[in-house]
């Protein structure tokens, strides 16, 4: 809790994010994180976020930078190489890099879009589930499969929409980009 209370409030842009549970990378077991690249700061529109703004701070700062431009973020994994100091199923426990630092395996790309909730069903349509990946970036460990709960929640939501689900077929389907309709 003190760590977060004197965590300054930052664009979600610029963050950091990584799971606290780990998954499988192939043959290994692994943490993942995103790691905003660089070239994200120089590009911001907004530098400094004021808690005091409303209830939403963060959701038209996305809005904002996302109508403006892309951003990116380096993709990381960090390979469990001790399994007492790097415990799957505790994850209290920070892994220390000293011992497997974060190596970048890829990147992940935010095109430029509209993330506005002018098409409510559009934005109620879309889910993420870690459970659907493939067998070798499985989610590990008892907390992960406690959140199997999330699966089940996102078929009712769409059960009571009355929305069945589909994959799409390109991402134009998901993402509205400024000037288009």
């Amino acid at each position: 809790m003190k760590t977060a209370a004197e965590t300054p409030v930052r664009n979600p842009l610029q963050s950091t994010y990584w799971t606290m549970a780990s998954v499988r990378h192939g043959d290994y077991l692994a943490k993942v994180r995103v790691a905003a690249v660089a070239e994200n700061a120089e590009h911001v529109i907004h530098r400094k976020l004021d808690l005091g703004n409303g209830p939403d701070v963060f959701g038209p700062v996305l809005v904002d930078e996302l109508r403006a431009r892309a951003f990116d973020f380096d993709l990381q994994v960090q390979l469990c190489t001790d399994f007492k100091a790097m415990p799957v199923n505790d994850t209290t426990v920070e892994w220390p890099e000293k011992l497997s630092p974060f190596v970048t395996v890829g990147r992940v790309h935010l095109p430029r879009q509209d993330i506005t909730t002018a098409n409510p069903e559009q934005a109620d349509a879309l889910a993420f589930n870690q459970w659907r990946g493939t067998s070798d970036h499985r989610p590990l460990g008892e907390i992960m499969d406690v959140r199997r709960v999330y699966s089940e929640s996102a078929r009712i939501r769409r059960e009571i929409n009355n929305q069945p689900q589909r994959e799409p077929v390109s991402a134009d389907e998901v993402l509205s980009l400024p000037g288009r309709e």
